[in-house]
């Protein structure tokens, strides 16, 4: 079995503003070995003389589509990892174990629960990596460093291979009891976070 992959930021809960500042780099980052020669793909049409561009517009077209696809990738990637900073900016990090494994879905789909929390039912979590893992982080059975409110989701990072990962119930109805009777101090927190109303990122 291959090593653990440590992540070039800290993992540990104590800081996870270095988990979202590569996860911002790493999908503009993205964006730029895609979509910057598909713009010039589309760009170099216009170098042409006017009677010879029929020549370049097939690479302009195709630079055209590549360019669509970056963006919109580039799009999804942040706007996920923005979604986890604004639960990490209103809830506190806590170490929570073991992770059971629910399903991997493909593509991008995790569905886990977590635990050791006690008074409150299981909750099963869909899971989403922002730059598009589909597949199991190394090493997070043995737990994760999550923040939220699991009726409404959260955000969370594995200890070591530092993977970052927006979850909401999978079943969002099916959580509707809990978030009901949450009271007006979680409601308001998990308003404050993004989370109240499930999240478009399936």
């Amino acid at each position: 079995m291959s090593e653990m992959v440590q992540a070039p930021y800290a993992t540990d809960g104590t800081d996870f503003k270095g988990a979202l500042g590569y996860y911002y780099r790493s999908a503009l980052t993205r964006f730029a070995k895609l979509g910057l020669p598909s713009a010039a793909l589309f760009v170099q049409m216009f170098a042409w003389p006017m009677d010879s561009r029929g020549y370049a517009l097939p690479f302009a077209i195709a630079g055209m589509f590549g360019l669509l696809i970056a963006f919109f990738l580039a799009y999804g990637r942040l706007f996920l990892t923005w979604r986890c900073a604004r639960v990490f900016r209103t809830y506190p990090l806590e170490f929570r174990a073991p992770v059971e494994k629910v399903k991997l879905e493909r593509p991008l789909r995790l569905h886990m629960r977590l635990g050791d929390k006690a008074g409150q039912p299981p909750v099963t979590l869909l899971a989403k990596d922002p730059l598009g893992q589909s597949r199991w982080p190394d090493g997070i059975a043995n737990g994760v460093w999550f923040a939220g409110d699991e009726p409404f989701g959260g955000a969370a990072i594995v200890p070591g291979s530092g993977e970052l990962l927006f979850m909401q119930p999978t079943e969002w109805a099916l959580s509707a009891k809990e978030r009901d009777s949450a009271g007006e101090d979680r409601v308001g927190r998990a308003k404050r976070a993004g989370i109240k109303r499930p999240v478009r990122y399936r």
